[in-house]
């Protein structure tokens, strides 16, 4: 250490590392780990057979369980609120636990994505490096605290995505997926940085702080002006696009069939948790002294949200799809989190994406294991008799199912609960009343899928010997011991959906396990 101080000492004035103090590099260290492992994996992608290797998932992983270590290592010692890099990013517990969800949802991808690659002939070492990537900008967004690094995190998060959707080159539909998702975000960062230039237009700076002192004095002396509100405008709706909030969802459906089943895993569930902090952290803070402007348009969006998606989602006969118009649903009910704008909005919010990443995380888990070779599990035909075939995996498929329809005994239930709770303490009980109805619809769906699972006939399978195996036995009645592995996805893919059920469950139970980590935590102004 005195060694490498001497040396900054001695080292030109334009030196770049004379600039950076030690506590903002603290501060950042998690994208510091991540960042680097997009380049160790780079380089290991060059030293490592490219088929069949484990050296690859197996850095990944270790890469994400650093900088989680580091986060909740920040998290113990670091109860104030950090702000680093003159202004420009937040190191406290509002990101930081959007850093644990960002985490760990990625850890369990990276736990699905080698068998899931291999049945589908995609194992490319691009993929992990992607995917880290795109991480590493989910945790930028997470704290970002200037409209600047508000921009290059959605930009570093959104474009490994684009790749990453249309990674199968095959297979003519990721092909379509990726070039709408790239087509239709490319336009909402249009809105995004068309509201970002008005507002620092109107307000003279750029970091939330700031700009939320200059609409706190603005907003005293009534003086709302209409460039600022397109603004304000203009930038909810590039990040309602993020979110997969109706009316501003077209993309959603078709990109997540599309995709490969284990990137929508971390579309649905990372990309979400990361837009909605920024969300949160602009609206519930920065932009609060405007809320009687905003508050009611970002009510209606939720209410469509949640009534488009759930009505939609049961007409459905693509799993991927229902489970797509599911998410913009789920979004809706977020967002009555932001248009509450309040502490307890803020903290409800926080827990559902957390419960959110539990039970999604799950659904697209069992999809990914019972996806075969050349194909997604995207008919309801291939979950047709599950129960009969895994019914481990019916039954964990049914506790998801029941948490995102909101019933008791389930993370989902409590989640919903908070929000509901938290609309009504401020006055918008219409919410809670769409909230509550829409909730009642997505029965219809959630249950269809338990249905077809515990009363379907098997779906007969031709295998490449053609002979006909029906739920893993052979017409003459011998066990098919060669389709165990692909049916289940190996030891690791299990516990991962193991895991996620329990912590629905257990969450469902005991829902203080979270809620207390989060009655601690308020938003920096800016």
């Amino acid at each position: 250490m005195a060694e490498f101080s001497a040396f900054l000492s001695s080292a030109p004035p334009w030196f770049p590392l004379r600039f950076v103090p030690a506590r903002d590099l603290l501060g950042v260290l998690p994208i510091l780990i991540v960042g680097a492992g997009v380049v160790l994996v780079l380089l290991a992608d060059l030293a490592v057979p490219r088929r069949g290797n484990r050296v690859l998932p197996a850095l990944t992983g270790i890469v994400l369980l650093g900088a989680l270590g580091t986060a909740v290592g920040q998290w113990v010692v670091n109860a104030a609120h950090p702000i680093v890099f003159n202004g420009a990013y937040a190191n406290d517990r509002f990101a930081l636990f959007a850093d644990f969800v960002v985490l760990l949802t990625t850890l369990a991808v990276v736990v699905l994505s080698p068998g899931y690659l291999r049945r589908r002939g995609m194992e490319e070492g691009e993929y992990y490096m992607l995917l880290l990537a795109s991480v590493a900008g989910m945790l930028v967004l997470d704290g970002a605290l200037n409209l600047i690094v508000v921009f290059l995190g959605i930009e570093l998060l959104s474009i490994p995505l684009y790749v990453l959707a249309g990674f199968a080159r095959d297979d003519p539909l990721p092909q379509e997926a990726a070039m709408k998702y790239l087509l239709l975000g490319g336009f909402a960062s249009g809105f995004l940085v068309y509201g970002m230039a008005l507002i620092y237009g109107e307000t003279g700076h750029t970091g939330l702080v700031a700009i939320h002192n200059v609409l706190t004095q603005t907003a005293l002396r009534q003086q709302f002006d209409p460039l600022l509100l397109a603004g304000i405008a203009l930038l909810a709706v590039g990040l309602a696009f993020k979110v997969s909030a109706a009316p501003f969802h077209w993309w959603t459906p078709d990109v997540y069939q599309g995709s490969p089943a284990v990137v929508t895993t971390f579309m649905s569930v990372a990309t979400k948790v990361a837009a909605f902090a920024v969300f949160l952290r602009l609206f519930s803070a920065t932009l609060a002294p405007y809320r009687s402007e905003w508050q009611v348009p970002i009510a209606v969006v939720a209410i469509i949200s949640m009534v488009f998606g759930n009505v939609v989602a049961v007409a459905q006969t693509s799993v991927k799809r229902l489970l797509a118009y599911s998410g913009i649903a789920q979004a809706g009910y977020i967002m009555i989190g932001v248009a509450v704008g309040r502490p307890d909005g803020t903290q409800a919010a926080l827990y559902y994406l957390a419960a959110y990443a539990f039970m999604n995380t799950g659904a697209f888990a069992v999809i990914t294991i019972l996806s075969r070779r050349g194909e997604d599990c995207d008919r309801f035909s291939q979950l047709s008799g599950l129960a009969r075939r895994q019914p481990l995996l019916a039954g964990l498929m049914s506790v998801f199912m029941l948490s995102l329809a909101g019933f008791p005994l389930t993370v989902g239930f409590f989640g919903k609960f908070f929000l509901f709770s938290a609309a009504i303490h401020d006055g918008q009980l219409p919410l809670a009343i769409w909230g509550i109805l829409t909730s009642a619809v997505s029965l219809i769906y959630y249950l269809r899928v338990i249905l077809i699972m515990f009363s379907g006939v098997p779906e007969v399978e031709h295998e490449e010997d053609e002979t006909l195996h029906l739920a893993g036995v052979t017409m003459d009645g011998s066990a098919v011991a060669a389709r165990a592995p692909a049916a289940t996805g190996g030891m690791p893919a299990t516990a991962v959906i193991l895991l996620a059920g329990v912590g629905t469950l257990v969450l469902g139970i005991f829902p203080a396990l979270i809620y207390t980590l989060l009655q601690g935590i308020s938003v920096v102004h800016g």
